[in-house]
């Protein structure tokens, strides 16, 4: 081909002399070049730009576009014509005339919804699909506002351009700046969302920060109790007025005075009368309380009528508000029928918790160990046999009403005893416990606590302890010591060796402690391994840390040395169990944490609900 001939190299000479030519002149040159504007052998993107030159070379009014615009967009679909003028537009700094060109057609060219039988011109196509459907108007293509938005992140991901950001909180509002906040937050700047959250019980979803409520399954609450009234789900039950122990004393106070009346002086029947009624109060006993009554009406009225029907709702609601309430010898055998119902039905795992969780506070009352009971009930949790939440509705009813320190504490070593036993780590516990704030606030004092415990645990048949002399884990001071144990607990939360020591320094001081904050003995706790560990007055004074200890008798030498080797043995091998024991890599326990998993209703997202803190994405593994 000729050179002369190329369409491509004419418009290119055109647009150089339309460039240089006067403007009295620029029309005749844009006459020469609209033919070229329409010719297909010249490649579009050459013709924009060259339209885009004469646009600017032409005067802004409709005639002087009217041929720019017919050139290109001659003999294609109104659609098609109607997309290159957009694209010309973006290519012109300013002009009206195209602009005005372009509202014409737009209100002339319809689109069809792709949702439904709606067709509309472009401006109001965009406004129905937004407002209708939630969709975008891309070009010729629709986006939900999550696609819009996660394709404005990624570009504000890789250019940081502010302008990204309204924008994409122009087309979603607050949910676009949570995305972008869980992306690029800080611990610090996020401190005010987890104070939120914590205040609201709920944990904040790792991909857009909106709240997500925890998985759990909630108890309902408990029944009102209130002046021998108890009341719920539309029933109602109210207790004596005077207590059956009182009406029965009454009763026998009148007929001992209506007999000894006719055999004995009257002052005499009176006394006798008098003893009739207090020896009758006291085999009946004396202490029942309105609420007493109420919960025994309960159980007397309502469950005995309700334990065979579709009604563990309200069951599950008295079993909770008869923690530490009512008689249990009343209610034993009604108790007993809805535990097998709720055994019997695996939907009514929650009545099933609570139920057993109120006989055993009630056989506690009556001097079994309680604490051993919970952590038996909570057992078949950690070895698979039941749900996670299961333990969680066992401690939820357990911890309704407050429990002795000694108590607590011992159930607090059972529980994670239980937990090792049945081959979980010191992670999974703690897995658990974010996740479950009933199993938290009944196992963990600290993460390294629960560390320090199962590197014990480990440990037990190396007994790396022995080294510094004889002295008994925890857990099996609990099991065959408990209410020693339990009153070392109350004193010590952190307790895990019980040390054997002088017999004459354990009658003045008690014994040797090794715990989570330190050493303890006699009733003071040192930490530092260096610390000053000596023996003044002839023996008669322990000078321990910043503690001085007077003893009645003398120490030995030997006993300074003791506790110095325990100290080292805390800080060299107990303090280092928390690193070797929480790797925050290890895999998860799936099928302890699967219950709570949540999943957010906003950007989808499933996640372990932590309360008050940024939630774990959630990877089944």
């Amino acid at each position: 081909m000729n050179p002369t001939d190329d369409p491509r190299a004419v418009l290119v000479r055109l647009v150089v002399r339309l460039r240089a030519a006067a403007p009295a002149d620029r029309e005749q040159v844009v006459s020469q070049l609209l033919p070229l504007l329409a010719n297909p052998r010249v490649p579009l993107a050459v013709r924009f730009a060259a339209a885009g030159r004469a646009l600017d070379a032409v005067p802004d009014t409709p005639r002087g576009v009217r041929g720019v615009v017919r050139a290109l967009t001659g003999r294609i679909s109104a659609s098609r014509g109607l997309a290159r003028l957009r694209h010309l537009q973006r290519l012109t700094e300013r002009s009206d005339a195209l602009d005005a060109v372009i509202a014409r057609r737009e209100r002339k060219v319809k689109m069809s919804c792709p949702r439904c039988d709606a067709r509309l011109p472009r401006p109001e196509m965009a406004k129905h699909l937004w407002h209708e459907h939630g969709l975008m108007l891309v070009r010729k293509k629709t986006r939900s506002r999550a696609r819009a938005v996660g394709a404005i992140r990624r570009a504000h991901a890789a250019t940081g351009d502010p302008a990204l950001i309204d924008r994409a909180i122009a087309i979603d509002g607050e949910r676009a700046v949570r995305f972008l906040a869980a992306e690029t937050a800080t611990e610090d700047e996020t401190a005010p969302l987890r104070a939120a959250a914590r205040e609201r019980g709920v944990g904040l979803c790792p991909s857009c920060f909106t709240e997500v409520v925890p998985r759990a399954s909630l108890l309902p609450p408990a029944l009102a109790l209130a002046d021998g009234r108890l009341a719920g789900d539309g029933f109602v039950a109210r207790g004596l007025r005077v207590s059956p122990a009182r009406a029965r004393a009454t009763l026998a106070a009148a007929s001992a005075m209506i007999v000894f009346t006719l055999l004995v002086p009257f002052w005499l029947a009176l006394v006798l009368s008098g003893v009739a009624y207090a020896l009758t109060r006291a085999i009946l006993g004396t202490k029942t309380t309105p609420d007493d009554r109420a919960i025994d009406a309960g159980w007397r009225k309502l469950a005995r009528a309700l334990a065979d029907r579709d009604s563990a709702r309200l069951l599950t609601r008295l079993c909770l508000t008869s923690v530490g309430l009512g008689d249990p010898f009343e209610r034993a055998s009604v108790l007993n029928a809805v535990v097998a119902r709720a055994r019997a039905n695996p939907a009514e795992r929650q009545l099933l918790a609570v139920a057993l969780a109120l006989q055993m506070d009630d056989s506690g009352r009556f001097g079994r160990d309680r604490a051993a009971g919970v952590a038996e009930l909570i057992a078949p949790v950690f070895r698979g046999d039941q749900s996670a939440d299961f333990a969680e509705f066992v401690l939820a009813a357990y911890l309704r009403v407050p429990r002795d320190p000694a108590e607590r504490a011992r159930l607090r070593v059972l529980v994670l005893l239980a937990a090792f036993r049945a081959g979980l780590t010191a992670r999974d516990v703690l897995d658990l416990c974010d996740v479950a704030p009933h199993v938290a606030t009944t196992v963990q004092i600290s993460p390294n606590y629960v560390a320090m415990m199962y590197g014990m645990w480990v440990n037990r048949a190396k007994r790396p302890w022995e080294r510094v002399g004889k002295a008994r884990t925890v857990f099996d001071a609990v099991t065959a010591s408990p209410t020693t144990t339990g009153k070392l607990l109350a004193h010590e939360p952190g307790l895990m060796l019980v040390c054997e020591t002088d017999p004459d320094a354990e009658a003045e001081l008690g014994p040797v402690l090794v715990a989570l904050g330190g050493v303890a003995v006699g009733g003071v706790l040192a930490t530092d391994p260096e610390g000053n560990v000596r023996l003044e007055s002839n023996g008669r004074v322990l000078v321990f840390g910043a503690h001085a200890l007077r003893v009645s008798g003398r120490l030995s030498e030997t006993f300074a040395e003791e506790l110095e080797a325990w100290l080292r043995f805390r800080a060299e091998v107990l303090a280092g169990y928390p690193a070797a024991f929480l790797d925050s890599e290890a895999a998860h326990t799936s099928r302890l944490l699967a219950p709570f998993v949540a999943q957010c209703e906003t950007c989808g997202t499933k996640c372990l609900p932590v309360i008050g803190a940024v939630s774990r994405p959630w990877q089944n593994s």
